[in-house]
């Protein structure tokens, strides 16, 4: 725990899976993060909306149901611009990650999360500067390459 009682960043975690919610949620908790979960794009985008409340990056699901993620990332965009945004999948497709970090999103993790991936890609996402100019990606084992 931050000696200093004071929290790394603020995390809004995107994910239909309950589960997955409650993992991510753990593992940034015990990072000293602040999270904001949210299960559905209502609730992501009413959260990105709120501008008292600070959000310095999104963990977005690449797939989602009735919504495509990159779907959901253009309305969080638009509602709250300059946000970096992390993608997580299952389902590694390479252009789709290539393209994606080409527009100048965080990065990509793939599922399973690994605890040390997660939190080193949350870190530089918070520290990246913005507008894209620095981009990472995980592979299938958490580590950045």
């Amino acid at each position: 725990m931050n000696p200093t009682g004071e929290n790394r960043g603020t995390v809004l975690v995107v994910d239909d899976d309950p589960a997955v919610l409650v993992l991510i949620q753990n593992m940034l908790l015990a990072a000293d993060y602040r999270v904001l979960l949210a299960a559905e794009r209502a609730d992501a985008v009413r959260m990105a909306s709120q501008k008292h409340v600070h959000i310095d990056v999104v963990l977005l699901d690449v797939r989602m149901p009735g919504v495509s993620g990159t779907e959901l990332a253009d309305e969080l965009l638009s509602v709250r611009p300059g946000i970096r945004m992390l993608w997580m999948s299952g389902f590694v497709d390479e252009e789709f990650i290539r393209v994606k970090l080409v527009d100048g999103y965080a990065g990509f993790l793939s599922k399973p999360l690994r605890r040390d991936g997660l939190l080193l890609a949350v870190q530089q996402a918070i520290e990246a500067p913005h507008g894209g100019e620095k981009a990472l990606t995980a592979g299938a084992t958490g580590q950045w390459i």
